[in-house]
Order: structure tokens, then sequence, then C-alpha cells
């Protein structure tokens, strides 16, 4: 029986939990199963493996964080795309001073993740912005026109728009854009990491941009996600049940007998219905996209 380290503080709360390891959510499982009145028969290193199957569940449906990128057109490589990976990596804002880890050839930012020892994937790209043709803020547009006449046309007599005009002019300028093609194609690789952007910035017309980036989650927040605590338990009930599996019908000192097929049953059907509640449901995600035609 393995030893658990006592905690002197109790209270955890879900964005204060008291999970902050792999070998805290381990204890916590084994506490669930009996331990340590009762010995369970699994290894540290299997519920490791255990939590890292539920993570690996977990961030193909959900625990992603919503990034912005600011880059310059000239970046982007005609032919190949943006490395957008390697900017949401390397940006100089994501520097971590206290645990970057330097060298004379790179500088690890804070997208590094040291608990995967790797860096943070970047999952999809949501949003792509140029940063001089829109905006009411960005003078000689359409947009910065309707808007200062919206907002001062009354100043000169009532001979500007009211805000339902603009509202409706907005609109029509956006449909305008999707119509006419000319908003921008975005295809983005999760494997590769690279965006591909049609048509293709050219290098005569350097401007800034702006992305929008889904990016996973750090490994020290997604263990405590209540999700993986309950796919890990049920995990761990079905790897016990079958270890107690090899030892049914043994009798025991004082009459008992070894019980697997309840264990292992429990873990079964938990296991299913953590499935279908990710796969079905809105666990800390974002809706899926459709088109109305």
């Amino acid at each position: 029986m393995e030893t658990l380290i006592p905690n002197r503080f109790h209270g955890s709360t879900t964005f204060n939990s008291k999970v902050k390891t792999y070998d805290y959510l381990a204890q916590r499982v084994r506490r669930t199963l009996g331990e340590p009145l009762i010995q369970i028969e699994v290894s540290s290193e299997q519920i490791y493996e255990f939590i890292d199957i539920a993570i690996e569940f977990f961030t193909k449906f959900a625990g992603v964080d919503e990034e912005y990128l600011i880059f310059r057109s000239d970046l982007y490589v005609r032919g190949v795309g943006l490395p957008v990976g390697d900017m949401f990596n390397v940006s100089p804002s994501m520097y971590n001073q206290e645990t970057s880890v330097s060298s004379s050839s790179q500088s690890l930012s804070a997208g590094f993740d040291y608990d995967l020892g790797d860096f943070r994937k970047v999952i999809d790209v949501f949003s792509f912005q140029e940063g001089n043709n829109s905006g009411v803020n960005t003078l000689f547009t359409i947009e910065n026109t309707i808007a200062q006449q919206a907002y001062f046309g009354h100043l000169l007599g009532n001979v500007g728009y009211d805000l339902v005009t603009w509202h409706v002019l907005k609109e029509w300028i956006d449909t305008r854009e999707k119509i006419l093609g000319m908003m921008p194609y975005l295809r983005f690789d999760p494997y590769t990491q690279i965006l591909k952007v049609i048509p293709e910035p050219k290098n005569s017309n350097i401007y800034y941009g702006l992305i929008g980036c889904k990016v996973q989650k750090p490994i020290k927040h997604l263990i405590q996600e209540l999700w993986i605590y309950r796919y890990t338990l049920a995990l761990t009930k079905i790897a016990v049940g079958h270890v107690r599996g090899k030892y049914q019908g043994t009798n025991l000192f004082g009459g008992q007998t070894v019980n697997a097929a309840d264990l292992l049953r429990q873990g079964e059907k938990e296991k299913d219905e953590l499935e279908k509640e990710i796969i079905t449901d809105l666990i800390d995600r974002s809706p899926t996209s459709f088109f109305l035609g």
C-alpha cells in the first residue's frame, strides 16, 4: 500500500482546485476507491497513464483558450503559409521571465508547457483581420465615413445618418464582402501549424493583422477539470476489476470473496456515459458551427 501525502488544508473550488499535480489527482482517485483502508491493486504509473488518456480524450472536444496574435504580412511565405504555431510560441508578449529557458539559439516562452515537455498547439484559427481595411477608427474607409456621419451628422443640421441607418449600412458592407469574395479564405492545418490565406498577402503591400487562435490549455489547468478526474476514476475501476477478476471465487480470511464483476461493470458504464457526455454536451467548448443556405 502506498503512503499518501497528508493534506493540512481542505477546500477546493472550480477555479482554485487543490489538484495541481498528477500525484495529487492519483491520490484523489485512490481515496475515492477506498485507500488507505482498502488496498487498490493498481500502480501510480498506471493511474498517470489513465490521466494522460483522459486528457487526450478531453482535449479532442474541449480544453481550449482563445488567444489573439498580431502579425506582419511579410512573415507569410508564399506557397507555404503562415507558421502560426511558431509565432504563438515565440511572441515577445508571452515571455515569462521567471520560467523562461534561454539558449544561444532559442528562447522558450510561456507557450512551452513544462508538464507536457513540448509547446502548446494551436487547434484552430477563428478570425483573420487585416489592420488597414476596416474599423471605425481607421481613416479613409467606408466604415469611418459612415460612423462620422452617424455620430456627428446632427451637428451639421441633421444631414447625417442615424444609428439605425448606420447599422443597416454596416450589415450591407459585411454582406458585400462575403458575396464578392473580399474576405480572405482561411485554411489551418493543426498538425503542421500552418495557416494558408487565399488570396495570399503580397510583399509589396506590407500590413499588420490580427489572428484569433484557439490554443490548447496547459496540463496544469487540464488536470483540474472535474471530467478528467471522473474519466480517470472510471478507467481505474476497470483496471482494478481486471486485476481482481484473476482471483474471482477465491476465499479470503473471514469467508470473504473477491467481487470484480460489479467494479468492472460500474467502470465501463461510467466510461461510456462520460464519453457520450463530452461528445454530445457543450463542456467547456464552443457550439458546433453550421451553415444555412
